[in-house]
């Protein structure tokens, strides 16, 4: 049976916010509102992206930078953000249609799948951020890390579901509990040093961590 347990009155407050804020801005990527107000601020028009997941911040992305190459893969959402990406002229967008890998594979074999790899054309020290917003999580940030350039920015929403933070949004993981699982801590394992900024909104954390200058 489903808990309302955390339907708080702060909880309720936090939720008809992020309603309101959804309906102000139609475009706006599904992300803390906190976090697009920094995306807005951090991205150039000379930047390359890569996002796990599309929907409302493939073509937001594509009207803020040079390029983005995106992947989803459920087949009738795709046909759905393609079209949206074509009625809005986002010529600058690489979108793909890759199934989802069989989860009965190894994390291992997960990595390998087209899904994360997207692209043999995505070499390393090619992009300025990843959006880590689609299904295996772990295994896209992992993939995204490599090809990231000094200073770039790797971005993962729902964060608080999956790495330790002090987030008060509803099945968040804290300190104690530590990541959800062993490919999260591989995750946590390369980006440890990184400079990181969490954005909450009372719902949810969207995390964005800058790689270091100098490695």
């Amino acid at each position: 049976m489903r808990s309302f347990s955390h339907w708080t009155p702060v909880y309720i407050f936090s939720r008809l916010s992020d309603w309101y804020y959804r309906f102000r801005n139609p475009a706006a990527p599904w992300l803390t509102p906190r976090a697009v107000e920094y995306l807005e601020q951090a991205l150039q028009p000379d930047y390359a992206g890569l996002e796990y997941g599309s929907g409302r911040s493939t073509t937001w992305f594509a009207s803020h930078v040079k390029s983005l190459v995106s992947v989803e893969h459920n087949e009738e959402w795709f046909n759905i953000v393609k079209e949206n990406i074509k009625k809005l002229g986002c010529k600058n967008v690489e979108y793909h249609f890759y199934p989802k890998p069989d989860p009965n594979s190894s994390f291992e074999d997960i990595q390998k799948s087209q899904y994360v790899r997207v692209s043999e054309a995505l070499q390393e020290k090619s992009i300025n951020f990843a959006l880590v917003d689609g299904i295996v999580r772990p295994a896209c940030a992992l993939r995204s890390i490599p090809l990231l350039k000094n200073g770039g920015l790797l971005i993962i929403d729902d964060a608080n579901h999956y790495i330790p933070c002090q987030s008060t949004a509803p099945n968040s993981r804290h300190i104690k509990d530590g990541p959800l699982n062993e490919e999260w801590q591989k995750v946590i394992n390369e980006i440890k040093d990184w400079d990181n900024v969490w954005f909450g909104n009372g719902i949810k954390e969207t995390v964005i961590f800058r790689k270091p200058e100098r490695e």
